[in-house]
């Protein structure tokens, strides 16, 4: 055992989120997946060209770094927009075929970033093509709605500046659709009192996966998510009536590891550091070569630790969900075995053990996992660490989610392509 666990990507999920958005949004739309953090970890190389095939009209990033490689992993067939504030345009080969292909578009965030951008423009004898940020209340960049309006008379009256895109992120689409709402009158006021200077066919953005779900009248002309691709996001999501929900969506994300060891215990016997789990009868416990430097979350308040489990194949049959107990280590982690089978505690070595779920209705589901441990979905899923290997492939969603019969598959790990068999019904390079 070479890897002690694997991260499975499902790209046929991929194609059905991004096919159950576009009913959503119609086709005159456009999608705008996030892939920034390497695409939550999963790995932008096999995502992007995944995301662009299933109807992507513009990817987004947050940093120049990410959008070279997010380009080169489409072949720069769909324009990226970067988020985060760029003063200085490094002349970099792979940036200025970008800027001139006009495949790389870049967002002004306040004034002085509009006469830097400018200026680099002209550095480059380039026309470089720009969203307009609109701070409606997030206070993290983008320009105030006063600001907002003179950027847009001044661009108007002359600028190497393209406006390609006007957007906006609200604070509290989660939960609040007052908050939500008011914010985005604030978005339309800009636009409202300054049509005349905004060119025709700039998209305009608000939609998160969130407020995408929420209602749609947050579309406009583009969304742009991030979770939704994923699968998730709409657990949380706090709506009456939404126009997308958490069973229209597919997970994307499963970790799996296995059983390398297991043992009978005594009552009274303690588990792991400190103690914190001591078995209260005669107990079989399970190792899991999986912990907190893989990225598996540690809970935050003592209240909630037991409240984890993972899904084990029992040696007789089908799956059990058996509770994490004791301390999360850096390397592995246990479980309780004991209520699911009679046998030789040594039948569970080497049952397959699904740490992370693409089941939604699974008790470890990421969404649940996150929540347990005081994290959200992203946070959990970019904490992953990238030397566990991502394994892309096309998931048949009639078959359960342990248990796969053997094929050939590619493994793509640190620039190396190793057909392995595994389980699963069918497969694809990512």
């Amino acid at each position: 055992m070479l890897d002690t666990s694997s991260i499975d990507i499902d790209l046929s999920a991929i194609d059905h989120n991004m096919a159950a958005i576009r009913r959503v949004v119609g086709d005159r739309c456009a999608l705008c997946p996030i892939v920034k953090a390497d695409a939550y970890g999963l790995g932008v190389a096999r995502v992007a060209r995944r995301l662009v095939a299933a109807g992507a009209e513009m990817l987004a990033v947050y940093s120049l770094r990410q959008a070279i490689e997010t380009a080169a992993a489409i072949n720069a067939s769909t324009p990226v927009l970067v988020l985060m504030p760029v003063a200085d345009l490094p002349l970099e080969d792979e940036l200025a075929r970008l800027v001139l292909a006009g495949q790389l578009h870049l967002v002004v965030h306040d004034e002085a970033n509009l006469l830097a951008l400018e200026a680099r423009a002209r550095a480059l004898g380039a026309t470089i093509p720009v969203h307009l940020e609109i701070d409606v209340g997030m206070s993290r960049g983008g320009a105030l709605p006063e600001e907002a309006s003179r950027i847009l008379r001044a661009m108007h009256a002359g600028s190497p500046l393209s406006l390609r895109g006007i957007f906006s992120h609200f604070t509290h689409s989660r939960y609040d659709e007052t908050r939500t709402d008011r914010q985005h009158e604030m978005y339309e006021g800009v636009l409202d009192a300054n049509r005349r200077f905004i060119p025709r066919g700039v998209f305009e953005h608000v939609a998160s996966t969130y407020s995408l779900a929420r209602d749609t009248r947050y579309h406009r002309t583009m969304a742009r998510f991030g979770l939704a691709w994923l699968g998730y996001g709409l657990d949380e999501l706090e709506a009456t009536a939404p126009c997308l929900s958490r069973t229209d969506l597919r997970p994307v994300v499963r970790w799996s590891s296995s059983i390398v060891q297991a043992k009978r215990i005594a009552a009274g016997t303690g588990v792991g550091y400190g103690s914190r789990w001591v078995a209260e009868r005669d107990s079989v416990v399970g190792l899991v070569p999986v912990g907190y430097a893989d990225g598996y979350p540690v809970p935050r308040q003592p209240a909630s630790i037991g409240g984890q489990c993972v899904g084990v194949r029992a040696p007789s049959g089908g799956t059990v969900f058996a509770p994490v107990i004791g301390a999360v280590n850096m390397d592995q982690i246990t479980v309780d075995l004991t209520s699911f089978y009679e046998g030789d505690e040594h039948d569970w070595i080497g049952a397959s053990v699904e740490l992370i779920s693409n089941d939604i209705d699974a008790p470890n589901h990421l969404a649940r996992v996150a929540a347990q441990s005081g994290m959200i979905v992203h946070e959990l899923l970019t904490r992953i660490n990238p030397r566990i290997p991502r394994i892309a492939r096309m998931v048949s969603h009639n078959e359960s989610s342990l248990g796969r019969p053997s094929v050939s598959i590619e493994v793509l790990q640190q620039g190396r392509r190793i057909s392995e068999g595994t389980s699963t019904t069918s497969a694809a390079a990512g």
